[in-house]
């Protein structure tokens, strides 16, 4: 190995710091930061082995991450390294930590044989250790080809730990030599993991394409798993596309072969996807009925571990974006529940974020930061389709503590990521004054074809009338308003009740009517209250007593004052202006 002052040479590889650039064979590698961080690391300090501890810190100062977060950059900086025949440079040193060994043999474990490497694999998997798994899958199969199953477990446990990549060659390897053979239920099999490891890379075109060729094998197989299965991740994509009938249809089908399979696994995922498909065409009821069936179906057994996980993050991803934050937080401790009684960990940063969106509601802003900093750090890796949502969770959790200039940071990272910063970025814009502003991004929310927004569409319309009184624009609120009637059947949980009564209120006070403000902002209180959230109760709180105090009732307006500025303290930050004016005015009085 040589080097300079920022250089580093080894086998066909140039690692070069200052450039941020590592090439093999003289062609440019795409690295994610941490990895080319980590690398650097120990190719600096290759004289010793660099424990997890002092790696956490270098990689992520200052910030909590989950367990597994180090051992997926350090399987991502193998994969890298492969291309030039170097993945054993970084070797595990089990108990210690990892070392750069590009001069030493490596340890005994390294060169066991592979069918040492093939037990190792599959008991990581039974323990749900997947970085160990996939690490263990891939050093056998560069051994000797691993068999078909081994291959398709190997790629449930890549998807499930975030490493989707790692497992492509090999199941691509596997199509091929299925399909060749004629044994297409297998080449299905793997195609269909290779559909869910292309779109969670963002890889949409390629996934739509391997989900046609499954299709085209499975003609024939009208009742099988493998059917099923398709149907699933027909029903997913159809949804995120906005057909919501077309995705209907292949989830009742994902349904009924389970059931007709006894396919515990299959039929979770086709309740899953049916509910969330009736919510999106508006039968909130028949939808939630579909969750908690499938949830019912996890408690009793029977369903595996992988589709367990799945059906309950993506229940919880659901009552998170409806609002029903009462929901969302008995599904998150449900979630953790299973999680530790299954030894099964969350799926990479999504679970994580939609627990971060639920304790930012509760008022438990530092571990909610802490996960949702965690979550972004997974994402970038494992699922980069969801990174711009992680720094939505983070701007909303800074304006919760009212740092404006941090969220508004947040936001647009978000936005440039690919993700739409609503209703958020209104939010903060409605505190800083900017009503114009707000009213305008929430009108090209409302008319963007976008799965996530259209979840939202109660929210965007209750912030809209807000922003449009601000804004002067009477008419549009009013306009927002009939709409939200349209929205009713949707406002089924008291967090959307709580929001819709604020902007009735909102309306009430541009007409004057302070009677009828007062009794829906009352009922705004109540809303937040039973649903648990200091930040809504604290803003329906504070527009109460600047109604009050407009009313002529002083009293009654320095009772809400005080409740903000005790009992909901902690949420009050972004509120500083208002709570100082308000006090001011009841001195006054």
């Amino acid at each position: 190995m040589t080097s300079d002052a920022t250089t580093f040479r080894f086998g066909a590889c140039e690692l070069d710091e200052a450039r941020r650039s590592l090439t093999v064979h003289g062609r440019e590698l795409k690295l994610q930061p941490l990895v080319f961080a980590l690398l650097c690391y120990l190719v600096r300090h290759r004289e010793r082995v660099v424990t997890k501890e002092e790696l956490l810190e270098a990689l992520w100062p200052r910030t909590i991450v989950v367990d597994n977060a180090l051992q997926r950059v350090v399987s991502l900086a193998r994969n890298a390294l492969d291309e030039a025949g170097l993945a054993d440079v970084v070797r595990t040193y089990p108990r210690h930590g990892y070392r750069f060994c590009l001069d030493e043999p490596p340890p005994a474990s390294a060169t066991a044989p592979a069918d040492n490497r093939l037990a190792a694999a599959r008991a990581a998997c039974d323990r749900s250790d997947w970085t160990a798994a996939c690490e263990a899958f891939a050093a056998a199969d560069a051994q000797a080809a691993l068999a078909s199953e081994d291959i398709e477990t190997w790629g449930r446990a890549a998807i499930c730990g975030g490493q989707g990549p790692s497992a492509v060659g090999a199941l691509e390897r596997l199509v091929a030599e299925r399909s060749a053979a004629g044994d297409v239920l297998t080449a299905a099999r793997a195609t269909l993991l290779l559909v869910q490891i292309r779109t969670d890379q963002r890889q949409g075109v390629i996934a739509h394409g391997l989900l046609q060729r499954a299709s085209r094998w499975l003609v024939g197989h009208v009742d099988s798993v493998e059917r099923g299965h398709y149907a699933w991740m027909s029903a997913r994509m159809a949804l995120v596309g906005g057909d919501a009938e077309a995705a209907l249809a292949h989830a009742d089908e994902a349904c009924r072969i389970g059931r007709a399979q006894h396919d515990a696994d299959l039929e979770c995922l086709g309740l899953t996807y049916r509910g969330h498909c009736l919510m999106s065409r508006g039968d909130v009821a028949e939808g939630l009925a579909q969750h908690d069936e499938a949830a019912a179906m996890i408690r009793l057994g029977g369903v595996c571990p992988w589709a367990a996980g799945w059906a309950l993050c993506s229940i919880l991803y659901a009552a998170r974006y409806r609002s029903d934050w009462l929901r969302a937080a008995q599904f998150a401790h449900a979630y953790e529940e299973w999680s530790r009684a299954s030894r099964m960990p969350s799926f990479p940063g999504t679970c994580q974020l939609h627990r971060a969106a639920v304790l930012n509601v509760q008022g438990d802003l530092d571990q909610a930061a802490a996960e949702v900093r965690s979550a972004a750090a997974l994402l970038a890796q494992a699922a980069p389709w969801a990174e711009g949502d992680a720094y939505c969770v983070l701007g909303d959790i800074q304006l919760s503590v009212g740092d404006l200039e941090d969220a508004e940071a947040s936001y647009r990272q978000a936005h440039a990521l690919g993700w739409n910063p609503q209703p958020g970025l209104a939010r903060l814009q409605l505190l800083s004054g900017r009503a114009a502003e707000a009213q305008r991004g929430l009108e090209r929310a409302l008319d963007a074809p976008d799965f996530t927004l259209r979840e939202r569409r109660t929210q965007l319309l209750c912030l809209l009338v807000h922003a449009a009184v601000a804004a002067g624009d009477i008419a549009r609120a009013r306009e927002a308003m009939d709409l939200l009637g349209d929205e009713a059947r949707r406002q089924d949980n008291e967090s959307l009740t709580a929001m819709h009564s604020a902007a009735v209120a909102e309306l009430a006070l541009a007409d004057g009517d302070a009677r009828l403000a007062a009794l829906k902002l009352r009922r705004a209180i109540r809303g937040w209250h039973e649903v648990g959230s200091p930040v809504g109760e604290v803003e329906a709180r504070l527009r109460l007593a600047e109604c009050l105090l407009d009313d002529g009732d002083p009293p009654g307006a320095e009772l809400e004052l005080h409740a903000v500025q005790t009992a909901l303290a902690s949420a009050a930050g972004p509120y500083r202006k208002r709570v100082e004016a308000l006090r001011a005015r009841l001195s006054a009085a």
